[in-house]
């Protein structure tokens, strides 16, 4: 049996509290740590990567690398500051993509 394991990118202050679930955390202080991060992350066996809003926004093409891939699952969430709308940013290109229209986010009126 394959056991995958959960990665958090993020600021500090909004990834501590992931290690206390089994998840391993990388603190992303500064644009440049993005590049060592997407190596590690590449190279172990993660099944999901959860990226708060303010990584995912900094160095978009560490999100951006898992993009084609099965494995791992990305995921962004908000960071301590709240949400800044990225995480249904995301979905909603998602849903596009795959269905060819936005369904989920549809403006009613």
């Amino acid at each position: 049996m394959v056991m995958y394991k959960i990665a958090v990118v993020g600021e500090e202050r909004a990834v501590l509290g992931f290690r206390s679930l089994g998840a391993d955390i990388f603190v992303l202080s500064r644009p440049e740590e993005g590049q060592e991060i997407a190596v590690s992350l590449q190279k172990n066996r993660y099944g999901v990567v959860f990226f708060t809003e303010q990584a995912a926004e900094t160095v978009p093409e560490l999100v951006e690398i898992f993009d084609d891939q099965p494995l791992p699952a990305v995921a962004i969430i908000p960071g301590v500051e709240g949400s800044k709308g990225l995480a249904r940013a995301r979905m909603k290109k998602i849903v596009e993509k795959a269905v060819g229209a936005d369904i989920l986010f549809q403006e009613r009126g």
